[in-house]
């Protein structure tokens, strides 16, 4: 549950005492004082202002300057500084109605007084908005209405605070003006309509042979597999078939066993859902951004904050198919030659990299193109323009999954995981296949990278003098780019530090393979289901101290900062591979019953598609707002409700309409016997990797 921690305070005195400290405590916080601040996000009426054929409406970066003579302006400062848990209340966004602005100004010509002011200071952010919006009317209007804007902003600020600004236009949007199609935009069009033709005439197809196939009934027709090469290529996009594909139940004793994959899986798109509803409703206008901060020093926070470890259970579950089903397979071994140790791991990774590529490329060309026509609002395009933008000039880091080390002005950020598990599934892939081939050197490796994932975070913590843990300020994605976030960007989506989640999953593999070798059975004993239980206080323990980091600065570089760095992801990768473990061996009693509930099974198979997409709809939910909004803890968990429903939706469509389809169309260009023996498995249990 958020909380939040508003302790009352009398008297002016409380403000220059703030000031005297250099923060604004919660202690010392009174929401009376607070709110004469500037209002972060305030804008006149959008559909009004455009119900006027000539009508023009522009939103506005607008930093407020500094005034020492003012009493305010020190409330403003002192909270401000406070970067690591509160917003900047001296950067502010308006939307601006330019009839309005004309009026008012006309109105107050006798009292105006020209001030040109400094000039917006902030480079990072002047530079950012004149990369992002950039349409061809998008330098004219800022060179046309900059002054008059600057001049409407000013006397506002004069008249309510006594207070300068310095303004940039960010984007003007007019009545009559409207994004024209381009090249891009018709080959997204064209591609999507191609998709439906190709449903369309796959189902039909199927739905034809079924009818001259009258000796079983349809459902078992469809969860057949096609009796050639020739109808498993012209089936491949059956909504029939591939429905079916998607809610059959497990077929082997392996994806049996792992089927509590399924739970945890669906459980951790929720979660990531949860967490990225928290982050964009911070990009997002609301009128109460006290709720943010004061929920940020509440003990709770550090769950949420702190909670992004959890993340590294998808790391363990990759780790542990790829050893799995490498090994079961014997597809290398000590008589092995190099060449055939090389096309072995080429043939496994071009297998998944055209696995998960068209989904990713999907997603690139309807950001790039479809996703800002859908809505309008004085925010639309202050949420959507960056992701056109980089879509069409960044595209080459998602395709190359190289995200995770270029943040900075990316498309879809949420594709950083998929960056990082496909690196540490490639370096893990050449310790698989040199650990087959030299058994004696599987020790000195294991040794080797469990080394380096606990010295590398603390060797960087230490080196570059980052935090303990990464925690979100209010600052680090408000414009929805990371800024002053090193420890994010050195700690968090780079490969190695991640490195323990795959080499504990081998670890885990490992121990299974041994465990089932032996038929041994460890339900009902009870050091296992009581070491299971233990498991959660333990991992409580790792998200709740991190509290400290998140509330207290600390000197750096610190020599303890460093070892907990190094030590508090690594404790949490192997709580959860005490999970996978134990419940690869059906320990864990109800818990384990509720991870294997059927209802999961169709969830989990589109867990990749929802992680894909569940940006979008944030984006979609949270654009339309017209005015800023109030937040609450309620008002969040409804929209966590829609945006999962509305995710896990589209989800289905993209799972249904080209994932299934084009990985069968992949089977169907591999030799009979690879269909057979190479990939069963990997394609029952694919979407695990990959959903994170």
């Amino acid at each position: 549950m958020l909380l939040c921690s508003h302790l009352q305070a009398g008297t002016l005195l409380t403000i220059l005492l703030s000031v005297a400290h250099g923060s604004f405590l919660p202690g010392s916080f009174n929401l009376t004082l607070y709110r004469q601040m500037p209002a972060l996000y305030q804008v006149d009426d959008y559909d009004l202002c455009l119900d006027n054929t000539s009508g023009s409406y522009c939103m506005v970066y607008v930093e407020i300057e500094p005034n020492a003579s003012s009493t305010l302006w020190h409330l403003i400062d002192t909270v401000s500084r406070d970067s690591k848990h509160r917003f900047r209340h001296d950067v502010v966004l308006r939307g601006v109605c330019l009839e309005h602005c004309i009026r008012t100004l006309n109105d107050s010509s006798g009292a105006l007084e020209r001030y040109e002011g400094r000039g917006v200071q902030d480079e990072q952010l002047s530079t950012y908005f004149m990369m992002v919006h950039r349409r061809p009317a998008d330098a004219d209007d800022r060179r046309l209405y900059s002054e008059l804007v600057n001049s409407c902003l000013n006397l506002e600020f004069s008249q309510k605070f006594s207070l300068r600004v310095s303004s940039q236009i960010e984007y003007c949007v007019s009545a009559d003006n409207h994004l024209e199609l381009d090249t891009l935009d018709l080959v997204a069009y064209t591609v999507g309509i191609a998709i439906v033709l190709l449903a369309l005439c796959s189902s039909t197809y199927d739905y034809c042979i079924s009818n001259a196939d009258s000796r079983q009934p349809p459902d078992n027709f469809y969860r057949k597999p096609p009796k050639s090469r020739k109808q498993q290529l012209l089936t491949s996009f059956s909504l029939a078939r591939n429905y079916y594909r998607l809610t059959e139940p497990h077929t082997t004793d392996f994806a049996r066993d792992l089927s509590f994959f399924d739970g945890f899986r669906t459980i951790g798109v929720v979660l990531v859902i949860l967490a990225h509803t928290l982050m964009v409703f911070m990009t997002a206008a609301i009128e109460n951004p006290e709720y943010y901060e004061q929920f940020i020093y509440s003990f709770w926070s550090s769950v949420t904050q702190n909670g992004h470890v959890a993340i590294q259970i998808f790391f363990v579950m990759s780790g542990f198919l790829l050893y799995v089903d490498f090994t079961k397979r014997q597809l290398v071994n000590p008589k092995s030659d190099t060449l055939e140790c090389i096309a072995v791991y080429f043939r496994l990774f071009f297998y998944r990299y055209f696995r998960l590529i068209p989904s990713v490329l999907a997603l690139i060309l309807f950001n790039g193109t479809v996703l800002v026509r859908l809505q309008d609002g004085p925010f639309w395009r202050h949420l959507t323009e960056p992701e056109r933008v980089f879509c069409r000039t960044k595209w080459w880091k998602n395709v190359f999954f190289v995200t995770n080390h270029m943040m900075e002005h990316s498309c879809s950020h949420q594709t950083w995981y998929l960056g990082a598990d496909m690196q540490l599934f490639e370096l893990f892939l050449i310790v698989l296949v040199i650990s087959k081939k030299h058994p004696r050197l599987v020790k000195p490796i294991y040794v080797t990278l469990m080394t380096l994932a606990v010295g590398v975070p603390a060797i960087l913590t230490y080196a570059l003098k980052l935090e303990a843990v990464y925690h979100i300020s209010p600052e680090t994605y408000r414009f929805l780019f990371f800024r002053h976030a090193d420890t994010f960007i050195q700690m968090y989506p780079t490969f190695y530090t991640n490195l323990s989640g795959y080499l504990l999953g081998f670890v885990c593999g490992h121990l299974y393979l041994s465990q089932r070798s032996k038929a041994a059975v460890l339900r009902g004993q009870l050091k296992y289901e009581l070491a299971m239980w233990l498991l959660v206080p333990a991992a409580l323990l790792i998200l709740f101290s991190g509290y400290t980091f998140i509330y207290y600065d600390f000197a750096k570089p610190s020599i303890w900062l460093a070892v907990y760095a190094g030590l508090y992801k690594n404790l949490w990768v192997l709580i959860c591979a005490g999970f996978v473990f134990l419940m690869c061996c059906k320990v864990g009693g109800i818990t384990y019953a509720f991870c294997t509930l059927p209802v999961f099974r169709p969830l989990a198979r589109i867990s990749f598609q929802a992680y894909l997409w569940h940006l979008v709809v944030l984006r979609v939910v949270t654009g339309y707002l017209r005015q800023p909004t109030h937040v609450s803890t309620v008002f969040l968990i409804c929209h966590v409700i829609s945006a999962l429903v509305l995710s896990l939706f589209v989800a289905f469509l993209m799972a249904l309409l080209l994932e299934y389809p084009l990985g069968e169309v992949l089977r169907c260009m591999l030799k009979p016997r690879t269909i057979k023996k190479d990939i069963k498995t990997e394609i029952q249990m694919a979407g695990a990797q990959s959903a994170a």
